[in-house]
């Protein structure tokens, strides 16, 4: 598995983050004439999104997603939603087709996600360039550890790339556990991907050597496809 880059401030790193995305989807522009991003929520990747925000880049052709949402809807200051609106969809960026996660149209979570599924699957077989983040418990996109559901979401050898999940007993998922995540399979056919984290504690957990935290079964998936970028 590849190392881990590091930087001395945020914005270096955010900087480089945001030009490794950049550099893969002029890459998929050039090959295909489409390219796809899809991108976590969090305090960290806000940042990347404004700078990627002003890239020269064909937004026309290029659909945004999302790696995981909570179940609410995009004025909730809780959607991810939201901050790929706030922070990406804006300035050059403003052209690219954006495609939620959380939809109106069905009255539950179970009954959604195979329509979420449906969305998602297209946008899957372009091999999408991905942005991802891990919690302090060592969970990424939404696959928190321990919680309901969580067999399903990391089975490589299931059939959705989107799936609901219960996160109700993980302290990190807060007040929204409720949620919509890509599984392994979507992991799996992704391009380039980038971990993006700050801060002492999550580097730590990042380097453990516990097998069975997701962001690590995410990791085994990925391969040399992810680059794993840190700072302080």
């Amino acid at each position: 598995m590849a190392g881990l880059v590091t930087f001395d401030a945020r914005e270096s790193a955010a900087t480089h983050v945001a030009t490794l995305i950049e550099g893969a989807l002029v890459q998929q522009l050039a090959a295909t004439g489409t390219a796809s991003l899809l991108l976590s929520g969090g305090s960290t990747p806000g940042p990347v999104m404004e700078r990627l925000s002003r890239s020269e880049l064909d937004w026309s052709n290029v659909m945004t997603g999302l790696v995981d949402e909570r179940w609410v809807p995009l004025e909730d200051p809780r959607s991810n939603a939201g901050l790929v609106h706030r922070n990406l969809l804006q300035n050059r960026a403003a052209a690219s087709v954006f495609l939620p996660m959380y939809t109106d149209a069905a009255s539950t979570l179970s009954e959604a996600a195979p329509m979420i599924d449906a969305a998602y699957a297209s946008l899957m077989e372009t091999n999408p360039v991905m942005l991802l983040g891990m919690g302090p418990d060592g969970h990424t996109a939404s696959w928190f550890p321990g919680v309901s559901g969580l067999g399903a979401v990391m089975d490589r050898d299931g059939s959705a790339c989107v799936l609901d999940i219960d996160a109700t007993g993980a302290p990190v998922a807060g007040d929204t556990p409720y949620r919509m995540t890509i599984t392994a399979p979507a992991l799996a056919r992704a391009g380039l991907t980038v971990l993006y984290i700050t801060g002492e504690e999550k580097r730590s957990v990042l380097e453990a050597k516990d097998e069975d935290l997701p962001i690590h079964h995410a990791e085994r998936v990925l391969g040399h496809r992810l680059i794993k970028v840190w700072a302080p």
